[in-house]
C-alpha cells in the first residue's frame, strides 16, 4: 500500500532547490491539499508517494505526483466565470 507526502522547496543562496522537512498524510488528496496550502509559506512544493517505512528510512518506488507554485504576487486575480 503506498503512502502520501508533500514537502516544500525554495531556491537557496546559491542557486539549488532546498527542500523543507516532508510531511506525510493518508492519501493522495490529502498530500495535495496540504502542498497546495504549503505555497502559502514557501514557493513550491511537491506532492510524492512511496513505498515502505519512513521512519525507518526504508523507502522504495517514490513517485513524484505533482508540483505546486505560488503564483507571483503581481499577477492579477483572474476574473471569476
Amino acid at each position: 500500500m503506498p503512502n502520501f507526502g508533500a514537502m516544500p522547496f525554495e531556491p537557496g543562496p546559491d542557486g539549488k532547490i532546498v527542500y523543507g522537512a516532508p510531511r506525510r498524510t493518508t492519501s493522495e488528496i490529502g498530500a495535495r491539499c496540504l502542498a497546495a496550502a504549503m505555497v502559502a509559506t514557501s514557493p513550491g512544493a511537491v506532492v510524492f508517494s512511496y513505498d515502505g517505512d519512513a521512519s525507518s528510512e526504508t523507502i522504495t518506488n517514490l513517485v513524484i505526483l505533482g508540483e505546486y507554485e505560488a503564483e507571483p504576487a503581481d499577477t492579477p486575480m483572474k476574473e471569476a466565470a
